[in-house]
């Protein structure tokens, strides 16, 4: 029996409704991302889906899955000695010494927030005698998760052969990390400070701009050339809560801000580069009212309206980010 062309695109299109429904609120949204998903677990959910099952090259979102391996396996009072391997991996690192001792705990800040690849592959080392090993548990135990199109390689995201995972299968993993209270403790510090066993002291931030700006997303950062931006995270409303995924990003912060305001409905007046609109136009007449903006506003937060943020912030002793945050524009507001 022969079914038309038009019935078969009904009946996927209905498929895909069923097993990936999309909030008519986020349906239109637009992200740099060729992969996302926006998840929310308590009414299970998909608010807005781009290629969720495509496999990608995780990055250092990898690190979610390793700190729960290592948690499995170590008590956070546990010491761990840097093997020297883990001082010749490449960066971002800390650049620990070898066979200096740092406790589970610490060496897990430096994974989470600083990202550090030395602190992952000497876990790693301890706990599975190599990071090849260690490897084959995080795949293990991402499976136990149900994300079935994710192969781990290494424990730092770095770009390998056969290392991939999904929007998806990221956010099954978030959802069992938001679990964890150490990992979520971690997640929420903007920055920290380590000692190792003989001495020395680490000080470092999160690489996690969302906390800066006082967006209540906690999450793990990635970023190399194959993979681009990545991002694993959960959003964290008054009432409900959100986990997002991102893969693959060439704007990452102003695609999460997209998804951010979709999901909460607030942008909380933070404004920053690659955005768009009139509360960016409003801004940039701010800026030229103060001096600090030569041109017409355009409504788009380029480089110029950047550097105009940035003189600003300068000028009035303010944190200079670049980010039009609440302090900037409400040392503004006698221009608006």
């Amino acid at each position: 029996m022969k079914i038309k062309l038009g019935k078969i695109i009904l009946i996927i299109v209905f498929v895909a409704h069923v097993l990936f429904p999309i909030s008519p609120v986020l349906a239109a949204v637009s992200l740099t991302a060729p992969s996302a998903l926006l998840w929310e677990p308590s009414s299970d959910k998909i608010l807005y889906s781009r290629a969720p099952h495509r496999k990608q090259a995780p990055a250092s979102t990898t690190k979610i899955v390793t700190a729960m391996v290592i948690l499995d396996h170590l008590r956070s009072d546990d010491w761990v000695t840097i093997n020297p391997a883990a001082t010749q991996v490449e960066a971002s690192k800390l650049y620990f010494r070898s066979g200096d001792k740092f406790q589970v705990r610490d060496l897990l800040k430096a994974i989470l927030m600083k990202s550090a690849n030395d602190a992952a592959k000497a876990a790693a080392i301890d706990i599975a005698g190599s990071e090849r090993a260690f490897a084959d548990l995080l795949t293990q135990k991402a499976k136990s998760l149900g994300a079935e199109n994710t192969r781990f390689v290494n424990a730092s995201g770095l770009p390998a052969k056969g290392q991939y995972s999904t929007a998806y299968d990221l956010a099954l993993i978030m959802r069992a990390a938001a679990r964890n209270d150490v990992i979520v403790s971690i997640l929420r510090q903007k920055k920290a400070s380590i000692k190792s066993y003989y001495g020395h002291w680490y000080h470092f931030k999160s690489h996690n701009k969302m906390l800066m700006r006082g967006e209540n997303v906690i999450g793990k950062t990635g970023w190399t050339r194959s993979a681009n931006y990545c991002f694993v995270g959960q959003i964290e409303g008054e009432s409900r809560e959100a986990i997002v995924s991102v893969l693959g990003s060439k704007k990452l912060w102003t695609d999460l801000r997209t998804l951010v305001v979709a999901f909460t409905g607030k942008s909380r007046g933070i404004l920053s580069y690659g955005d768009r609109g009139e509360d960016v136009r409003q801004l940039q007449a701010a800026l030229r009212r103060a001096g600090f903006f030569k041109v017409r506003p355009t409504g788009y937060y380029g480089k110029i309206t950047k550097r105009a943020v940035v003189n600003f912030q300068k000028s009035h002793r303010l944190s200079v980010d670049g980010v039009a945050g609440v302090s900037t524009r409400k040392t503004l507001e006698p221009y608006l």
